[in-house]
């Protein structure tokens, strides 16, 4: 009986242990997202709220419209799109600085089912770029292989 029921302490005992791993690491996971997300609202506050922000609209080739506020000040802008045509799992959609400096990629995008994607933060903007998107491989590309589907200046 006694060892029936040290088993049984043990096991509660480990039990306890093993929910309190799971809890802490799930709490960390979630504060860790909860940063991030917090650090990307603020990084768009600040290019919304820049004296210099500028918004432009302009079609995307393969369908759909795209929204960007930029802030040459911030050097960042805050790119959004909608109505994008949903791609075969082996491509995607990747932004670019487009500019003196040469073609940077700037991200990727995975829109959701209804076409809309963003909000994405594109920092390191530079003197006399622009912002483009092309049609890349899914696992994107370090310089444009396509042709560009929307650019925006």
């Amino acid at each position: 009986m006694a060892t029936g029921l040290a088993r049984l302490s043990l096991t509660a005992t480990a039990l306890v242990v093993v929910l309190a791993v799971v809890l802490g690491t799930m709490t960390s996971n979630a504060m860790q997202q909860l940063h991030h997300t917090q650090r990307q609202d603020h990084m768009i506050a600040t290019v919304l709220n820049a004296r210099d922000a500028v918004m432009l609209t302009a079609k995307i080739t393969t369908g759909g419209t795209a929204t960007v506020v930029m802030s040459h000040s911030q050097r960042r802008l805050v790119f959004t799109a909608h109505g994008l045509r949903q791609l075969p799992g082996t491509r995607t959609y990747e932004l670019w600085l487009m500019g003196p400096a040469g073609d940077r990629p700037a991200g990727m995008l995975n829109p959701e089912s209804d076409g809309t994607a963003g909000p994405a933060i594109v920092a390191g903007m530079k003197p006399g770029d622009i912002l483009g998107m092309t049609v890349e491989p899914a696992n994107g590309s370090s310089q444009p292989t396509s042709a560009v589907v929307v650019v925006i200046r």
